[in-house]
This record gives C-alpha cells, sequence and structure tokens, in this order.
C-alpha cells in the first residue's frame, strides 16, 4: 500500500472502527502532522495499541521516519507484534523488530545474572573473545557469513515476536541480541522497553549502532503512567550493609585482603551515617546526607576515586570466575554519588528487611524530566498513552513536555455493563484505624463478596492493612491472599487456581500496585468485580517529602504531585482488572469515605461513578441476585 495515495484510516488493521477509537486516530494523525506529543488517556479495552501503530506507520512511511513503540511489559510485546501482522496483511509494507532486553536475548547460560553483572560479563566475554554466539554472529565488526543469511531469512517472515528470534538465535548459535540489532537496521518498527530510548547509556548505544537520530523518530510510549517513575528508577542507586558483607564474603573468598580493612571502613562509616539519623521516623531511623559528607569520609580512609578502581578492577576478576560481583555493585555506587545534587536526594534509612536490620545509602532521583525532557524536545512527535494518565497536566509536567497535546477519551464499554460505585461508609485514614475500623471494613467486604457472584478481587493499601482486615472476613469463597514476593511462576500458579473458582467463586486479597493490580487480565466472568479498599497513601517517609518539597518548588502542587495522585492512580490500575473487553460485566467499588472527597473524586473514572450507601440493592438490581 502506497502511503502517498490513502490516509491513516487505510492502516486500521480491523473492519470496524469505534467511535472513541476514531477520535483518538484523528488526534493521534493532527499531533503527527503538527509535530507535536499527544498525551492520551484512554480507558482500557479502547484499542489503543492499533489505533497507535496504524498512524504512526501511515506518517513514518509518508516521511521517511523510524517508530520505537516502547512498553514496560512483556504482554504488550504480543499484542503490538500480533497488530503488526493484521496490518502486513492489508498490504502496508514495512519491516518490523521486537526488542527485550540484552540479557534476555542472551544465548549464554546467565541465570542469577542482572544489571550491571551481566553487563560486564557480557563485555569481559566478548571482549576476550570467548562468546562462541557473538564469534559465529561478527567478525572484525562485519556480519558473519552465517548471520547475514540468518538476517535474509528473517526478514522475509511475517513480523516476529521476540521469544521467535530468541529460539531462532540458540537454535542456530548466534547472538540473539546482535541478531536483533542486525534486523533492527533497517526496520521502520521497533518494540522495545523504556531502557531504549530513556536509559542514556543503552540509548547511545542502541542509536549509534542503528544510525539512529532523535528527530527521525516517531515514539509511542504504552502504559505511559509508568514512566516517570521507571525513569526516576534508572537515575537512582543505593549502597546497602548488606551489600557490603557480601563484598567482605566475596573479596576474602578470592584474596583481595588489601580491599578487606577498605570495606570494613565501608561498614563503619555506615554504621556513623546511622548513629546520627532521627530515630522518630514513621517506619525507619532516616535523615539527608551531604555528597561531601560520605566522600569526606571515604577520603579520610582512602582516595575516592582510587577505591572505585580497585573495586572495579577486583570486580572484574571475580566475574570471570563466577559471572556477578557485589565488589562491582559498591564501585558502581560510589560512581554514581558522585553525581548532581539538582533534582536528586541522598538519604540514609534503617529499616527491618528479610535478617534484621538493614541501612541503606541512597542516591535518589526526584525529577524524570532530567532524562525525559531532552527527548521529548528532539524527537519527530510521539503519542503517550494509558488507561491511567490522569491528571494528563501532571504528566505534562513531570515528563517536561512543552510540544503537548492533552485529550481524554470516553470508555468504550456498554454502561449497563459496569456499576462503578463509592461506598462512603469506612476509612482506612491512620487516625481512625483499630480493631473497630477493621471489623466494619472486614463486614463490607464479606458482604460485597456474597453479592457478587464468582470470583471478585480486594485490594488494600498495604499487606498488614490487609492481613489485619482479612482475619475478620467471613464468606463461603475461598481466600486468595497475594504473598509480597511472588515469583513469575508463583503468579501464574495463584492465577490459574483463582480462574478455576469463578464458578463457587473466590476472593483474592491483593495490595493496589503489587503483582496483580497492575498488567492482569480476568476476562470475561473470571473476575465479576473489583473492589479497592481505602487509598495507598503510605505515611510520609523522607523520600515522599523531598519529592512533596520539590513538586511544590517546581510546579506548585507538590502533594498533589508527590503524594495524592500517584495513590489514586494506583487505584484506577486497580479498578481496571474487572472490565477488560466490550462483553465483559462488572462492579467495581471504592470502599473509603475519601473517594467522595472532591480531590480524590475528581481523579476517578466518571462514566457512570456513583456516591452512594444503597450499594447493596444496586448489586442485587445488576447482579439479578
Amino acid at each position: 500500500m502506497d502511503s502517498s495515495n490513502s490516509s491513516v484510516k487505510d492502516f486500521f488493521p480491523y473492519p470496524r472502527i469505534r467511535p472513541e477509537q476514531e477520535k483518538l486516530l484523528q488526534d493521534i494523525d493532527t499531533a503527527f502532522k503538527q509535530e507535536k506529543i499527544l498525551l492520551a488517556h484512554a480507558p482500557t479495552g479502547l484499542g489503543k495499541t492499533a489505533t497507535a501503530l496504524s498512524a504512526a506507520l501511515f506518517h513514518a512511511l509518508e516521511k521517511k521516519k523510524r517508530i520505537l513503540f516502547l512498553t514496560s511489559r512483556h504482554t504488550q510485546h504480543a499484542i503490538a507484534v500480533e497488530t503488526l501482522r493484521e496490518i502486513k496483511q492489508k498490504g502496508v509494507s514495512f519491516s518490523s523488530i521486537d526488542l527485550v532486553g540484552k540479557r534476555s536475548m542472551c544465548s549464554q547460560e546467565i541465570a542469577g545474572l542482572f544489571g550491571n553483572d551481566f553487563n560486564d560479563f557480557c563485555k569481559t566475554i566478548v571482549s576476550r573473545g570467548e562468546c562462541e554466539f557473538y564469534n559465529n554472529m561478527r567478525s572484525k565488526q562485519q556480519l558473519t557469513v552465517e548471520a547475514k543469511k540468518a538476517v535474509s531469512d528473517l526478514q522475509k517472515q511475517a513480523p516476529l515476536h521476540n521469544q521467535e528470534i530468541i529460539n531462532f538465535s540458540k537454535e542456530e548459535h548466534l547472538c540473539g541480541y546482535e541478531l536483533a540489532m542486525a534486523l533492527a537496521k533497517t526496520a521502520t518498527i521497533i518494540i522495545a522497553d523504556y531502557n531504549y530510548l530513556f536509559n542514556s547509556h543503552i540509548q547511545q548505544n542502541f542509536f549509534a549502532k542503528l544510525d539512529l537520530e532523535l528527530k527521525d523518530v516517531i515514539v509511542i510510549v504504552d502504559e505511559g503512567h509508568n514512566l516517570p517513575s521507571r525513569v526516576v528508577d534508572m537515575l537512582s542507586s543505593n549502597l546497602s550493609s548488606i551489600t557490603v558483607k557480601n563484598a567482605l564474603f566475596e573479596a576474602k573468598k578470592f584474596g583481595y585482603n588489601g580491599l578487606l580493612v577498605w570495606l570494613q571502613e565501608l561498614a563503619r562509616i555506615l554504621d556513623e551515617l546511622n548513629d546520627n539519623s532521627d530515630p522518630s521516623g514513621f517506619e525507619a531511623k532516616e535523615r539527608l546526607v551531604v555528597k561531601d559528607e560520605f566522600i569526606s569520609k571515604v577520603k579520610a580512609v582512602v582516595a575516592y576515586d582510587e577505591l572505585i578502581n580497585e573495586l572495579e578492577l577486583a570486580a572484574e576478576e571475580v566475574r570471570r570466575k563466577q559471572k556477578k560481583s557485589y565488589l562491582g555493585g559498591i564501585a558502581a555506587f560510589l560512581e554514581a554519588w558522585k553525581g548532581e545534587d539538582q533534582g536528586f536526594t541522598r538519604i540514609l534509612a534503617e529499616k527491618n528487611g528479610n535478617y534484621g536490620l538493614v541501612t541503606t545509602l541512597s542516591y535518589q532521583c526526584l525529577d524524570s524530566r532530567i532524562i525525559t525532557e531532552p527527548i521529548f524536545k528532539q524527537i519527530f512527535a510521539g503519542v503517550i498513552m494509558s488507561g491511567t494518565l490522569t491528571p494528563l497536566f501532571m504528566y505534562r509536567d513531570v515528563l517536561g513536555i512543552t510540544k503537548g497535546m492533552e485529550k481524554e477519551y470516553g470508555s468504550p464499554f456498554p454502561s449497563e455493563n459496569k456499576l462503578s460505585l463509592v461506598v462512603p461508609e469506612t476509612s482506612t485514614k491512620y487516625n481512625l484505624r483499630g480493631e473497630a475500623m477493621f471489623q466494619k471494613i472486614a463486614e463490607k467486604c464479606s458482604e460485597i463478596a456474597a453479592l457478587i457472584p464468582g470470583n471478585v478481587a480486594f485490594f488494600f493499601p498495604s499487606y498488614q492493612l490487609r492481613d489485619s482486615i482479612a482475619d475478620n472476613i467471613r464468606s463461603s469463597k475461598k481466600l486468595f491472599f497475594e504473598k509480597k514476593e511472588m515469583s513469575a511462576e508463583d503468579k501464574n500458579l495463584f492465577l490459574a487456581e483463582f480462574k478455576e473458582h469463578k464458578t463457587k467463586g473466590g476472593i483474592l486479597l491483593g495490595v493496589s500496585g503489587a503483582n496483580f493490580a497492575e498488567g492482569i487480565d480476568f476476562p470475561g466472568d473470571l473476575l465479576n468485580g473489583v473492589v479497592v479498599v481505602g487509598l495507598p497513601l503510605g505515611r510520609p517517609d523522607l523520600h515522599t517529602k523531598e519529592i512533596v518539597k520539590y513538586y511544590e518548588e517546581k510546579f506548585g502542587r507538590g502533594w498533589d504531585y508527590g503524594y495524592i495522585y500517584p495513590a489514586v492512580s494506583k487505584c484506577i490500575q486497580s479498578a481496571g482488572r474487572c472490565i477488560r473487553s466490550e462483553t465483559d460485566k462488572g462492579a467495581v467499588i471504592y470502599l473509603d469515605e475519601r473517594f467522595a472527597w472532591q480531590n480524590y473524586f475528581s481523579c476517578l473514572p466518571k462514566e457512570g461513578l456513583r456516591v452512594t450507601k444503597e450499594y447493596q440493592k444496586l448489586l442485587k438490581e445488576f447482579f439479578g441476585v
């Protein structure tokens, strides 16, 4: 299909386009024509992926641009690939590549290797010529004959999922990452994680390999509400007493006796800083630390940069023997600590860990704009989309978007399929907590669970609060308790058993912002109701206070941006587990009197939302109980 005599609608992959979807398509088209960034709050089920990809492909082919479709969810990769296959069937000519992280695409046995440990291991074995997969892929920086054939063969196939490329690479004994990079060099559209654009180091290498410039890129950010927190996490670093302890064991094990004294001194410095912490912190002893306060204490023992160099040299040797190194982790933190103060905070905190008290020194980013603002200024155009991108003006501010358009879209679901209620009869507000309130909340939960047929999910502000309330929940349905730390396998087993109970009915007891509150789908009758129990407003620790203070100085909206809106966003994400398609039917209940307060109520999705104490009558009518 030739884009010169067609329109964005011609690239849309499905026979029917819904009214709200058409609005989104037109707005993306307008944003791209005007070289702007569209911030789109578009509820679940609208078909954001198909809409954004078809509009982006039309403009990319017309203007000779490249597309970066960025998502933080592995499931979304598969949806994007499937959408591209549908578009290709319409006769649109383009190439694509689906990338995940370098570690995930590695053909080596790398179990237990993460972050810097993997990067350093990879760099070491490649530079020494010890990686057979890389050697089969490249010789003297050029693609081998085998690699060129693999690239040619894969380019002829339909858009491929990253797992297909990984499997192919292992079968052919090639480096999956290098193969993907070779395919990306000519790809019109690249599906990838946020890191490929918003991690400065990764972006620099990635763009250099592809001979790409920001001004030639159209960016689609999926699940855009996650972007600010992902960016500040990338720019943050910490050093814990456990890391230092493990580094001491490592130094002893491999005979780096010269480092032992310095590491012991580092442990002493953390203790010394901790002795001056405020014992009245909400959850921990904590205090702010000035950059030079820590550096000067280290310098009293050893030259700061010398310590970094010695740790890095030792870590390189250790990785050759056991792949990962705690010594390298400390070196990376010490390097990061030398960074800027503007937009960052430095905090020392002592908290209870799994094995007793842990002291952690953190260098924490407060401002995602440090990375995002220059990127959004330079790219050709873009769209940032999510079902919880509210309020839009906050995301515009915290991402530093200056050439933006802000649009909200209605839900595609028939209003009669969804019951949305605020029930203002209880509260998880800190000063109201106690056995009487926990009992009252449990009674409401028990009542609601009985009125909603089949499976229902309750999301609480914290595990501690959930357990205090759940003790008093009485129901014939089986209770499923989400655990704090769950592997992918644990989650899959948990969900499979919960879904099996859809006829008898099960109760999922989870936490807002945790394992099952986002990125998990319960289509059809697998989940008939969600109850968001209370606001996940943690008592403000020093980090939260620093964010609030920073946003107040920058935007005059400290408590809103740093405290209230992020908590409400978690609630909306939790509520979104219920209705996933046009044919789904379900109830969403916000159980806390504060949801009726204007500053919280104004952030919630408005379609059919009612504040009521007559929830029993309304639930009976809705489900025909």
